[in-house]
């Protein structure tokens, strides 16, 4: 958690504890598949969801 997110220590073990919750919002696929993978190797269950772009953003 803290290697993905460049969280402290503290913050890190805050949001593990913090379920369900959003680690990465607004990164890459690639990126969002490989914190999948990594958090299920250390035996959570995770899961990347697309969110679509909110209204007020769109042109």
């Amino acid at each position: 958690m803290r290697r993905m997110t460049g969280l402290s220590l503290w913050r890190s073990k805050v949001l593990a504890t913090q379920v369900p919750a959003a680690i990465l919002v607004g990164v890459p696929q690639d990126d969002a598949d490989a914190a999948v993978t990594a958090l299920r190797e250390a035996g959570a269950r995770a899961e990347a969801r697309e969110h679509p772009e909110p209204d007020h953003l769109k042109p």
